[in-house]
């Protein structure tokens, strides 16, 4: 995917979103994951480019810290795996999931001619929980796992990891991050229950301006 810098400060200003730097994750004590900036990820090549910047509506980005400073409180803090999403992006997840299992699931991939939370302009966020220094803690599964242990009704696995989980959740859900039932690292903002989580994509006010001019998928 190619991002054109130039056009980028403009496609935030328009959508309500913040280009969040490393210099600010440091600051607040954050890290960043973007397994889609590698070829370890469920797609298995590289679909971000590296330099992927981390791109968070400015509402989102405000109740992040606020989880974060309280994870702090007990030495924990926050791993964003992903936040905004182009909608070319998740077209090309939709197709991938479909090869590879073959069939397609809109628990676990949106539908892009449908809806969507990662590709709107109040964007969802996929967070894990960590130790205070950015390294691993016991959860019940890894990124992208489509074989059920991503269910936050999952209990199958130590319970450590359904602590570590469920601390994510609650404290998530105490500052307006809900949890999708079947993905217990992808949250969204409270503000789309008032909009509709369902909608048709193509004639939301919830797609951002000038998209398709700043991301382009390459071939």
């Amino acid at each position: 995917m190619k991002i054109d810098t130039d056009k980028l400060e403009e496609f935030c200003r328009l959508n309500d979103f913040i280009l969040i730097d490393d210099k600010e994750l440091q600051k607040e004590n954050m890290y960043k994951n973007f397994v889609y900036a590698t070829d370890d990820n469920f797609v298995g090549i590289r679909v971000y480019p590296i330099d992927m910047p981390l791109i968070i509506n400015n509402g989102v980005w405000d109740k992040l810290k606020k989880v974060n400073n309280e994870l702090k409180k007990g030495n924990k803090c926050l791993t964003i795996y992903d936040a905004y999403r182009p909608i070319a992006v998740q077209k090309m997840f939709w197709d991938c999931f479909y090869k590879t299992h073959g069939y397609y699931d809109e628990t676990l991939v949106a539908n892009p001619s449908k809806y969507g939370t990662h590709n709107i302009k109040i964007n969802a966020v996929d967070l894990f929980i960590t130790n205070i220094d950015g390294s691993d803690i016991e959860l019940p599964c890894k990124f992208d796992d489509f074989n059920g242990k991503a269910s936050i009704n999952y209990n199958e696995c130590s319970e450590e990891a359904k602590r570590n989980r469920d601390l994510l959740i609650n404290t998530c859900s105490k500052y307006g991050l809900i949890v999708h039932d079947d993905e217990w690292w992808h949250f969204y903002d409270e503000r789309l229950k008032d909009q509709g989580m369902k909608y048709i994509y193509s004639e939301s006010d919830l797609v951002p301006k000038m998209e398709n001019e700043v991301f382009v998928l390459e071939k």
